[in-house]
């Protein structure tokens, strides 16, 4: 398996396939959400290739600014997500090693950010 195979294969690439997706939908240009996300058009573009991967905030914004959940924007299409149980795992399971890590951060990151946001300040 060559290097581009594997790109195309990875979790980052199905994010980039699904932002560039929904952002056609949309209607908008790579430098409108460039604009948007305050990144330049560039950065739009290796998000979109799959060849960087975006921040936790960055995520948060492309969400935003796309108006669609995370959820969404790792999905391949062929499994919607169980909101009941626990196929969370299941979908795991599935991934490289690298890829699993990156979702579990990206999962970690998340519930440590709303947990500080729920915190009142003293």
């Amino acid at each position: 398996m060559n290097k581009t195979e594997v790109l195309k294969g990875s979790l980052s690439a199905t994010l980039g396939r699904n932002v560039k997706k929904r952002r056609q939908e949309l209607g908008v240009t790579q430098s409108q959400l460039a604009q948007t996300l305050s990144v330049e058009v560039e950065t739009v573009s290796r998000y979109e290739r799959g060849t960087v991967a975006p921040s936790f905030a960055q995520l948060e914004k492309i969400c935003s600014a796309l108006q669609v959940p995370a959820w969404a924007l790792f999905s391949d299409g062929v499994d919607v997500p169980n909101t009941e149980g626990p196929s969370f795992g299941e979908q795991l399971k599935g991934l490289s090693a690298r890829d699993r890590e990156f979702v579990l951060s990206f999962v970690r990151n998340y519930v440590d950010h709303h947990q500080k946001a729920k915190k009142p300040d003293v």
